[in-house]
Order: structure tokens, then C-alpha cells, then sequence
């Protein structure tokens, strides 16, 4: 069905969905979409007057993008969201706790002496093994 290197590719396609998806869900498309918006910023104050200038312009929060803004809107929602979620799901935990109980699994009882018992059967050397008779004519010769 498939080929040695498409089946090898199959597990690193499947990581890479997973990566993709564990990122989008932390936020870090917005991280990154903020920083295209800093370069941009940068490269457009730093055209119009020095670099010190550019950068006290770019993060000083008064001279945002149309891009910054966008991040930030969708920053704020996604966190409206995840709130939002975070909420539902306390509901639905108390809901699971008062409606499940829990028993305790039966212990194995272990007293002093079986643990000594064990720790004595572990302390002894182990039998010393017959010489071979391999290593006796190497060493004669």
C-alpha cells in the first residue's frame, strides 16, 4: 500500500499536526502575528527617523498598527473564550464529583520482617561461576 519512505513520513506529518494544533491552542499564532507586526513597525518608523525612535515608537503602545489592533482584539476574545470554557467546565466537574465515589483499593499489608526478608535475599554475593577453560590457555600462553 505504501512505500517504505511514505510510511516513515506518515508518524512526522502526524507530529507536525499535532505541533500545529497544541500551538494554535496555547495562542502562539498570535505571539507570532504580533511580531511580524513589531518588524513591520520597525522598518517603517526607523525609514522616517532614527532607530532609537523607531523602537521607542514601535513598543510604546501609543503608535499601533492596524495589525496590533487586530491582534489585540483577537487576543482579548480568545481569552473571553478560554474564560468562557473555563467556567462551563467547573460546572461540569461538580456535576462528575457529586455523582461518582471513590473506594479506596485493598492495601497489601507489609510488615518489618518481610521487608527484611527481601532486603536479606538481595544482600547475598551471587554464586562465583566456573572457570573457563578458554581464558586457562590464554593466559598459559
Amino acid at each position: 500500500m505504501f512505500s517504505r519512505s511514505q510510511a516513515s513520513l506518515l508518524p512526522r506529518i502526524a507530529r507536525l499536526v499535532i505541533v500545529g494544533v497544541v500551538c494554535l491552542s496555547l495562542g502562539v499564532h498570535w505571539a507570532l502575528l504580533q511580531g511580524v507586526a513589531w518588524a513591520g513597525m520597525l522598518v517603517s518608523f526607523a525609514s522616517e527617523g532614527s532607530v532609537m525612535e523607531a523602537v521607542q515608537k514601535t513598543f510604546d503602545g501609543q503608535h499601533g498598527c492596524a495589525l496590533c489592533k487586530k491582534v489585540k482584539e483577537g487576543n482579548s476574545s480568545n481569552r473571553k473564550q478560554t474564560q468562557q470554557a473555563g467556567q462551563s467546565m467547573q460546572k461540569i466537574n461538580a456535576v462528575l464529583v457529586e455523582m461518582t465515589t471513590l473506594v479506596a483499593p485493598a492495601a497489601e499489608t507489609i510488615s518489618f520482617a518481610t521487608i527484611r526478608e527481601r532486603v536479606v535475599q538481595r544482600t547475598e554475593l551471587p554464586e562465583t561461576p566456573p572457570p573457563r577453560c578458554g581464558s586457562n590457555l590464554r593466559s598459559l600462553s
